[in-house]
């Protein structure tokens, strides 16, 4: 898909949003080191380079008056660009909350991934009940399992190592026998 830009002023501050690959790496790791973001950790370089390749990264700017830009926040859509989007590592820095620039980020999530010319599903995890509310109102998200008859499924690194483990040994499948 062709990169995508926002722009929007808040309180006479103007704020840039863009989908294309423009965030430092530095930011990113502090971000990540963050505890507003629980689930993150700081990568090594390389991974974070893989990760950014392969995802689509919105980079939240605040824009001084001479248009130079610094980031704030983020959204990172992990992506097909047609069939699905998983939406993950949202982030606004503390100082900027409050202003609705999160929702802001997460609408123009919504419009980028509407265009998806075959979406199938745009879909994120949260252990929040205050995110839930949200991205309900923001993205028309549902609980799946709930109100879709659908089950969402996970497995964390360990997990996966386990599974492969007991397949081995000839244990039974993580799948069970119908897989």
């Amino acid at each position: 898909m062709d990169p995508r830009q926002w722009q929007q002023t808040v309180n006479g501050q103007a704020f840039f949003l863009s989908t294309t690959h423009g965030l430092p790496h530095p930011f990113i790791q502090k971000a990540f080191a963050t505890e507003a973001m629980y689930w993150a950790k700081p990568i090594p370089d390389a991974h974070l380079t893989a990760m950014l390749d392969n995802s689509c990264m919105l980079g939240l700017h605040r824009v001084d008056e001479a248009g130079g830009r610094t980031p704030i926040g983020m959204a990172r859509l992990v992506t097909d660009y047609v069939t699905l989007a998983y939406l993950t590592d949202v982030y606004v820095e503390d100082e900027y909350r409050g202003l609705g620039l999160g929702q802001w980020m997460i609408r123009c999530c919504r419009e980028f991934v509407a265009d998806m010319p075959e979406l199938r599903w745009m879909i994120l995890l949260t252990g929040s009940e205050q995110a839930e509310k949200l991205y309900r109102r923001e993205l028309g998200m549902v609980v799946m399992g709930k109100e879709e008859k659908l089950s969402p499924m996970g497995a964390r690194k360990a997990q996966l190592r386990s599974a492969a483990e007991a397949t081995v040994r000839g244990g039974p499948s993580a799948a069970g026998p119908d897989a």
